[in-house]
């Protein structure tokens, strides 16, 4: 009987903290930016559960991808990538621009995740970031991570 107590309460908590903590809408796309006629993924807030290539704090700046092949078919390859990792789904893109979210498998939480090819079409801008909380526990930097080892000489 003990057991079945534990094990509602357990499934109680669970579910409050999943349904019941706020969420930031539907998206936590940041966008693009234009300085000097150049394009940019917006930076980060100043908050621990983003990473972004375009960072001003160097705690959550990251590489940028680089292109070896085509610039023109650069996104597509990352988007034909990104639709192959569980749990993550293209929301859109076009050349220059690609959308994507990845959800986590038991909470279900959404990352949003941006990549841009830049101006001189040589390298492509990442930012991932939580749409919830103050910390991803490394979330953004691992996936970031994951993808360029899945992307490496593919871009």
């Amino acid at each position: 009987m003990k057991f079945i107590i534990i094990i509602l309460l357990l499934g109680a908590a669970f579910l409050s903290i999943r349904y019941l903590m706020p969420t930031l809408g539907t998206a936590a796309i940041a966008g693009i930016t234009a300085i000097n006629g150049e394009s940019f993924l917006a930076d980060c807030p100043d908050t621990p559960n983003c990473q972004c290539s375009e960072a001003s704090r160097q705690s959550q700046k990251v590489e940028r991808f680089t292109v070896d092949k085509d610039p023109g078919q650069s996104i597509e390859s990352l988007a034909r990538i990104v639709e192959n990792v569980p749990g993550m789904a293209v929301v859109r893109f076009d050349e220059n621009y690609l959308y994507a979210t990845a959800t986590s498998p038991i909470m279900q939480y959404v990352d949003d995740i941006e990549f841009l090819l830049s101006n001189d079409k040589q390298s492509i801008q990442v930012r991932s970031a939580s749409r919830i909380g103050k910390n991803d526990l490394g979330a953004n930097a691992e996936r970031i991570d994951a993808l360029r080892e899945a992307t490496s000489g593919k871009l």
